[in-house]
């Protein structure tokens, strides 16, 4: 009886540091300071970019790659929207040149001879402004 009651007693004294606290948080609490005389450089988001790229199908089964371009400057811009396409080692590229309003947005679609179905479960898009 006593020998179980040591047992009982030395196994609580051994846990009893495992348990006392939960573990603290580590590390530094704000990000760290930018190297001096070298500021942070943010990435600029360019005035004329494409917000949206979807695909469908058309009518007859071909593929439609459409989408959105946003102009954020202040003057009307002309932008040329590249889509490329590959299927099963084949690839296509066309283009579509939109005028996009100040502080507006213009849409495009470009349709392509691959069949969506063909696209769809075998196919690569790669959709930019040039």
């Amino acid at each position: 009886m006593e020998r179980r009651r040591l047992l009982g007693l030395v196994a609580v004294g051994l846990s009893s540091g495992c348990l006392g606290s939960l573990p603290g948080a580590t590390g530094p609490r704000n990000p760290p300071e930018a190297p001096a005389g070298e500021p942070r450089d943010t990435p600029e988001v360019p005035p004329v970019r494409i917000s949206e790229v979807d695909f469908e199908a058309t009518d007859d089964g071909r593929l439609r790659v459409f989408g959105t371009v946003v102009n954020d400057s202040g003057a009307e811009r002309i932008a040329t929207v590249e889509a490329r396409v590959a299927v099963r080692g084949e690839e296509s590229t066309r283009s579509q040149e939109l005028a996009v309003p100040a502080a507006g947005s213009a849409d495009f679609a470009i349709e392509f001879d691959f069949e969506y179905d063909a696209f769809l479960n075998n196919g690569d898009l790669n959709v930019s402004l040039v």
